[in-house]
């Protein structure tokens, strides 16, 4: 009997460490990216900043010198963090160019 229980008492240990693990996953979703537009501010660009503030200002009018993207909105293709290309226009957040 003692030898059922231990494993009841393993089985269900297993079981709430699984749900952890789960839970902290889903959680990681939250990472956001930010990435700079091209010259012309038409096209995303591979290249990434941690904060844009010092090379853009506020939201203004377009756009334009880069946006802001959740890890869902982008993948990673040979090494590299990108944005996909149904992603492109739906930034969570952007940055003008300085006037």
């Amino acid at each position: 009997m003692k030898k059922y229980a231990f494993l009841v008492v393993a089985a269900i240990l297993v079981v709430a460490a699984s749900a952890f693990v789960i839970a902290s996953q889903s959680h990681t979703e939250s990472s956001t990216y930010w990435f700079l537009m091209d010259e012309s501010g038409t096209s995303v660009t591979t290249t990434q900043v941690s904060d844009p503030a010092s090379l853009c200002s506020d939201q203004l009018i377009e756009p334009d010198c880069a946006r802001q993207y959740s890890e869902s909105q982008t993948e990673i293709v040979n090494g590299v963090r990108t944005v996909k290309a149904s992603e492109v226009d739906n930034p969570i957040d952007f940055r003008s160019k300085n006037p």
